[in-house]
């Protein structure tokens, strides 16, 4: 019989078993095609890149891709080796050569892996068309999709080269297995002895020390210049969270896990139960050999979950925080009358006088005498505070949707709109000079401080809302003045029609400002971004879950005699199904707990370090953190339930 057909055969008898590895890896190669497609598309490189920034990052990307197929299939190749190795040792007492052997194995992964190449050029090249479709829709690009081909011929060429070079990769793998291996430990492989554990009780303490240390650097960071990353350097508290996590992640599993389980037993209402008996003795005598692989994992969930939630966060943020960027639909100041009026007939026309709202708002600008002054009154490039009056500044946050908490204001009282938060209100209650004349100044009390700014950075900052009747005072004395449009309404904050009929009136007017033009700049700016992150992240979590996936399966084909035990020792098919499922459940919760409080932590110091916070709303963070882990939890059940599946396939097919 050749080795072709038998190869075919294997294949054929254990089609379950070959069926998700075979479909993981086309997904896998669908993933690599369409980025590669994409990466070599030169018509949308030369669009969506002018200053070479995407290219830069698609090689990059490239790359970690490359690195991800190459290992994800040298484990999947390591896994099916050590569930095979019984039978080439029977392929060994047959009278084969272990070059033969090594053939056999190389037409099996050949089969496969071209299988799964196919499929993965014909769906790549679709999803390929897809990601262009999207991209040109989302930036508006100039571009006919219609002469995008559909197959990229520079990158089937590339992916075969790739894949050529992996097998190679496999060849030499298995080829090393099998020549340091002999005829006993062939057959004797799959069983390999477990060392009994030791607990260190000092290790056990040591791991959870260092992933307390790692957590609180990365919350220290938060303390802003108090923080040792301002103090000592961010590059080594950077590297010295990262190195205290990932040890404390080793020690942690290694040695805390089997302590922490070790005093848990000792809890007889809890360990006493038709499940926990068999499940934990067994977690923990296995612990050694379970270990790397649940500290792969957790950095794994860890290293997923903080990309993901770091590009949300990313895209999020900036578009949540345009609410205070431009707090009004439309905003321009006032420099022509009947340009002003043609502009408020534009919008009318198009949206109905009934949906929208605007008011002319003037501001008085003054210099101020006083030390200590805020930020903010040095912000602009002539340093002052922009005053308003109180009702005018009521009417205008009122348009825009929102509410103002503050009692009427005394002729000595204001309210100072800060630009970025505080946790601590420095500026309330300290008195101003306000330079009114050059011989009349007068102090002026911070009754309170805002975040609610009614006119957008571009115009004002450093915003300071007074009594109405101080305001009538000073309008009289002569200071420079500038009169704000704004435009609110129903749905006007995204109306692109509104933005694109009043744009060609204020041509190269850096002070015209809009929400809807804004958000469509971000997503413009970061969609390719978006993108290629995209690809790693998609990358990330097959990985998680086809290692769990592939390691629970080795697992319960090792151990299918113990259930054999078991159903003799009158445990039925329900009670055994349980057991199953608390060992698989184990394995899953274990990655997923750890991996997610590393990530929220890792994603607390990337907020604080790399982003402007000018909401103050913790909401603002969380919904796109959240949403990430909602995501990524569902992935997670779903390779759950087929790990599960699978499992229970194994255990209970009655053909073997």
């Amino acid at each position: 019989m050749g080795l072709l057909t038998i190869a075919k055969k294997n294949l054929k008898n254990n089609f379950s078993f070959y069926s998700f590895y075979f479909v993981s890896v086309a997904f896998v190669l669908i993933v690599f095609f369409s980025f590669i497609s994409f990466s070599m598309n030169d018509m949308i490189m030369e669009k969506i890149s002018s200053d070479g920034r995407v290219e830069i990052m698609s090689r990059t990307v490239a790359i970690f891709v490359m690195t991800f197929v190459l290992f994800y299939m040298s484990y999947s190749n390591t896994f099916f080796m050590k569930k095979r190795m019984k039978e080439l040792g029977i392929y060994s007492l047959l009278g084969y050569r272990k070059s033969t052997m090594l053939k056999l194995l190389t037409f099996e992964n050949s089969i496969i892996c071209f299988a799964a190449l196919i499929v993965g050029i014909a769906f790549g090249a679709i999803a390929h068309k897809g990601i262009v479709e999207v991209i040109v829709r989302v930036l508006k690009l100039q571009i006919d999709t219609s002469e995008v081909p559909l197959i990229n011929s520079g990158a089937v060429l590339f992916t075969f080269v790739f894949i050529f070079a992996v097998l190679l990769a496999l060849f030499l793998s298995n080829w090393i297995i099998l020549r340091k291996s002999s005829l006993l430990a062939l057959v004797r492989m799959e069983k390999k002895e477990e060392k009994k554990v030791r607990i260190n009780t000092a290790f056990s303490f040591l791991g959870l020390f260092l992933i307390l240390i790692g957590y609180f650097f990365a919350i220290d960071i938060t303390r802003g210049t108090k923080s040792f990353w301002k103090t000592i350097g961010f590059s080594p508290i950077a590297l010295l969270t990262m190195l205290s996590v990932i040890l404390g992640t080793i020690f942690f599993i290694h040695s805390f896990l089997p302590y922490a389980i070790q005093k848990l037993k000792k809890k007889k209402s809890w360990f006493y139960k038709e499940a926990n008996i068999i499940v934990i003795p067994n977690f923990i005598f296995k612990i050694r050999s379970k270990a790397k692989t649940l500290i792969l994992l957790t950095l794994l969930v860890a290293g997923t979950l903080a990309i993901f939630g770091s590009t949300l966060l990313t895209l999020y943020y900036p578009v949540a925080a345009t609410e205070r960027i431009i707090p009004s639909a439309i905003e321009f100041p006032v420099e022509d009358k009947q340009l002003a009026a043609k502009a408020i007939k534009i919008v009318q026309d198009t949206v109905g006088k009934e949906n929208m709202k605007y008011k002319e708002t003037t501001i008085i600008h003054v210099t101020a005498s006083s030390e200590n002054l805020p930020k903010e009154y040095s912000a602009k490039k002539e340093h002052g505070f922009d005053l308003m009056s109180e009702s005018d500044y009521k009417e205008l946050i009122n348009m825009q949707g929102k509410n103002v908490d503050f009692e009427n204001l005394t002729k000595s009282e204001s309210i100072l709109v800060k630009y970025r938060p505080e946790k601590e209100k420095l500026d309330k209650g300290k008195l101003y000079t306000l330079n009114l004349t050059t011989t009349n100044n007068m102090d002026i009390k911070v009754k309170d401080t805002t975040l609610l700014n009614p006119i957008g950075f571009a115009n004002s900052v450093g915003t300071l809302v007074i009594s109405d009747q101080l305001y009538k005072e000073i309008k009289t004395l002569g200071h420079k003045e500038t009169t704000m449009m704004s435009f609110n309404g129903v749905d006007m904050r995204d109306n692109k029609t509104v933005y694109e009929n009043l744009a060609p009136l204020f041509k190269n007017n850096i002070y015209f400002t809009s929400s809807y033009q804004k958000n469509d700049y971000i997503i413009q700016q970061n969609s390719s971004t978006f993108l290629l992150i995209s690809f790693v992240t998609i990358i990330f979590f097959i990985a998680t879950g086809s290692i769990l996936y592939f390691h629970n399966l080795s697992s319960m084909m090792s151990n299918k005699n113990e259930f054999i035990t078991l159903k003799r020792m009158g445990y039925n098919k329900k009670k055994i199904k349980r057991i199953i499922s608390k060992e698989i459940l184990t394995l899953f919760s274990i990655p997923y707990v750890l991996g997610l409080a590393h990530s929220i932590f890792a994603l607390i110091a990337y907020k604080t370090a790399l982003m402007d916070d000018l909401l103050g709303k913790s909401s603002a963070f969380i919904f796109p953190i959240l949403f990430a882990v909602i995501i990524f939890t569902l992935v997670y059940m779903i390779y759950y339930l087929l790990t599960k599946r699978a499992c229970y396939k194994i255990i209970f097919d009655n053909k073997k």
